[in-house]
């Protein structure tokens, strides 16, 4: 037994030495290293590895360097998923004796690293291993003549990472820099991970750990992983993972718990700058993941957020709080949401679909939907919409009433406000991507009925308002629009035509009473004027910028106010630096009337009756350049007899020039004395301002100005 044992031991020594020489031997050879390396990537993923360079070396340890590494993406001539200009790895030799080679403690240094999904659903991080892998690999199967290698790797050490993603399916991209990357003891039974990034002012560290998945996963995989994320060295935010996957290579079943919280939301624009995060504070997220395969499923979701600026998405809105609640996958979810729209208090309370809807919305959005039964409350009053809600088609239907609705910042005020309609998307996915005012006409169908008691706004009252809302085809329709006030029957209409390539507006008057102020404001127009405006005409613009809707603007325009007032600089602005007027000059009637076309405003009428001056003229106003050319008639009242001269003003709104206009015979003259005119200018004024319609009378002139009329004919050079 004794000399067996000998005979053995020395057999074994030979057999070593010749096989560990020709291991020397073969290592010598960097191309015998490639081939084999590159065949058992291939063989475990189904890509393609190219590596430019490949050394090995034996002292002081074996190891492996390669340079010019390629490993492509699932694209077949599509962009490399890693390119890394060079890789190191510590070499272990008696696995060489069983056709494997195991790389320990893999060096990547400064590697690229580009992620994608493309729009048919293949992705970089899907590997599909060669078919003949397990047949070379199944024990007492005989050689097909080539001899397979396997590929093993124990730990991973990436710097300087600089990673892209790209989905196109979801339409979302992104750039990371990563620090550092560890992996360790990926062949073990319970390798660890460590992610060190950094971007701006933020920096964030992730830490991991599971169960064996190299070279073959457990039935049951651990899952730990705990991310912490500092701005400036200061904590803003953290997230864990916790659970299980059982079976991973096959079913994949998900029993996961996932929680986060953030301070700020805006503060991780500083990894993500496009982002465009609302202002959103103390948000946490928990939720349980389950299901099977590749689609796992939410069971349970719990969401709280504080102050969140919502203006985003609906102009003038912000949350104060909103949670979202739903404990089991066939539970609707629950949502409850406190703010305001302007300075308006709302809430809205109601369901969406359930978390197995949202999780398919969210997978498959343009062929799933879900149903939505919401309430927008106000106090006891709350107006219902309901529907179903997808990534392709919508439908809701809305009925209520809100008792008081004030949006505040100059907007109106409307009490008992009805709504009844019906609105449907035909793509609700595109609409969220873009959703101007022209994608959202083009996209939606739908047919509201609007009505209030009493709406105010500006110091304005209008009772009985109502509205029959439209959108068909690309086109937006309100007609009619009606209201009372100012004791006036008032109706309109407008419509936006976004159908074609050019978006075109139509608005007509029968009289509508506006706000002055806030016509001056919308038009460009100096503030001139106060009171309440009442307008009639027709008008059609083109365009989605001032300036081509300046150019492109035609129809007829008369607008009148009375019993308003005029300032003194809009009163010098008429009539010259010198008029001596300080505060305001009540005014009994204004009114004029325009054609608009080809740049220019035509006004074929411009009158003002105040209790001492009358102000009579036409010209034109350039659009584009505000430039003015209007020739005025002032004539000032005392007692029975007037002061009278013609006024020509040129420059433009911001720099006015008046100066005194010859009459017929080439003369400046004052016209003295006489009749003041007699009888009163407002009746015809307003008439033709208001196009041969009804509207507010002005009040009685008054007399008794004669002290403030010598001051005027003073103040305009005609006495001294």
């Amino acid at each position: 037994m004794r000399l067996k044992w000998k005979l053995g031991l020395l057999a074994g020594a030979a057999v070593l030495l010749v096989g560990g020489g020709s291991v020397v031997s073969s290592m010598q050879d960097a191309n015998w290293m490639r081939v084999r390396l590159t065949e058992a990537v291939e063989a475990r993923t189904g890509r393609h590895l190219a590596i430019d360079h490949l050394h090995v070396w034996i002292l002081p340890f074996p190891w492996v360097e390669a340079r010019g590494v390629r490993f492509s993406g699932v694209e077949e001539g599509g962009p490399d998923m890693l390119t890394a200009g060079e890789i190191r790895a510590r070499l272990a030799l008696m696995p060489l004796f069983h056709h494997r080679i195991v790389l320990n403690d893999v060096s990547i240094i400064e590697p690229h690293i580009s992620v994608r999904r493309l729009m048919d659903g293949r992705a970089d991080w899907h590997f599909t291993p060669r078919p003949e892998t397990a047949q070379e690999t199944t024990p007492g199967k005989p050689s097909s003549g080539s001899m397979h290698w396997n590929l093993g790797v124990t730990g991973v050490h990436i710097t300087k990472a600089d990673v892209q993603w790209q989905d196109m399916l979801r339409h979302r991209s992104g750039w990371l820099p990563l620090d550092v990357v560890r992996a360790r003891n990926l062949e073990g039974s319970k390798p660890e991970f460590e992610v060190k990034a950094s971007k701006g002012k933020g920096q964030f560290l992730l830490t991991a750990q599971t169960g064996q998945f190299l070279p073959d996963a457990a039935q049951t995989l651990p899952v730990q992983a705990r991310m912490t994320f500092t701005v400036d060295g200061h904590p803003a935010g953290l997230a864990h993972l916790d659970g299980t996957i059982a079976d991973p290579d096959g079913k994949r079943a998900y029993t996961l718990n996932f929680g986060s919280s953030v301070g700020q939301l805006q503060t991780l624009e500083t990894f993500f700058p496009h982002a465009a995060l609302p202002d959103g504070q103390n948000i946490s997220i928990d939720a349980i993941i389950g299901g099977q395969g590749d689609q796992p499923q939410v069971q349970g979701l719990h969401v709280r957020t504080g102050p969140v600026d919502a203006s985003r998405l609906v102009p003038g809105a912000a949350i104060s709080r909103m949670t979202l609640d739903a404990t089991r996958p066939e539970d609707r979810l629950a949502v409850l949401v406190d703010g305001k729209l302007g300075a308006q208090a709302l809430g809205l309370r109601g369901t969406v679909g359930t978390l197995a809807q949202i999780t398919a919305l969210a997978l498959n959005p343009e062929q799933t939907d879900m149903p939505a039964d919401l309430m927008i409350m106000d106090g006891a009053s709350s107006l219902r919409v309901a529907g179903t809600l997808g990534g392709g088609r919508s439908t809701l239907d809305g009925h209520g009433v809100l008792d008081h609705l004030a949006l505040g910042d100059g907007r109106p005020t409307v009490e008992n406000l009805k709504v009844d309609g019906h609105v449907e998307a035909a793509n609700t996915l595109a609409l969220v991507h873009e959703h101007d005012v022209q994608q959202v006409i083009r996209g939606v169908t739908a047919a509201v009925d609007v009505q209030a008691p009493q709406v105010v706004w500006r110091g304005l009252t209008w009772t009985q308002v109502s509205a029959h809302v439209t959108v068909q085809s690309g086109k937006l329709t309100a007609d009619p629009i009606k209201a009372e006030g100012s004791g006036v029957q008032q109706s309109g209409r407008f419509a936006y035509d976004a159908s074609g390539a050019v978006p075109q507006v139509d608005m007509a008057a029968h009289p509508v009473v506006l706000p002055v102020e806030f016509v001056q404001e919308w038009t460009g127009a100096p503030a001139l004027l106060q009171g309440a405006m009442t307008v009639v005409g027709a008008v059609s613009v083109q365009g989605t910028d001032a300036s081509t809707q300046r150019r492109t603007i035609t129809g007829h325009i008369g607008a009148s106010v009375v019993d308003g007032s005029i300032g003194g600089p809009a009163l010098r602005t008429l009539l010259g630096p010198n008029v001596p007027l300080k505060g305001k000059m009540p005014v009994r009637c204004f009114g004029t009337h325009m054609q608009v076309g080809d740049g220019v405003a035509r006004v074929d009428m411009l009158g003002l009756e105040s209790d001492f001056l009358s102000l009579h003229g036409h010209g034109t106003v350039g659009l584009e350049n505000q430039a003015l050319d209007l020739h005025l008639s002032p004539r000032v009242a005392l007692g029975g007899a007037s002061a009278a001269s013609d006024v020509r003003v040129t420059g433009t709104f911001a720099a006015p020039v008046p100066q005194m206009e010859p009459t017929y015979g080439g003369r400046y003259g004052i016209n003295i004395g006489g009749d003041d005119g007699g009888g009163d200018n407002c009746p015809a004024l307003l008439s033709s301002a208001r196009e041969g319609g009804t509207g507010p009378a002005p009040s009685a002139p008054k007399a008794g100005k004669e002290g403030k009329v010598m001051n005027m004919l003073r103040g305009l050079g005609l006495f001294k």
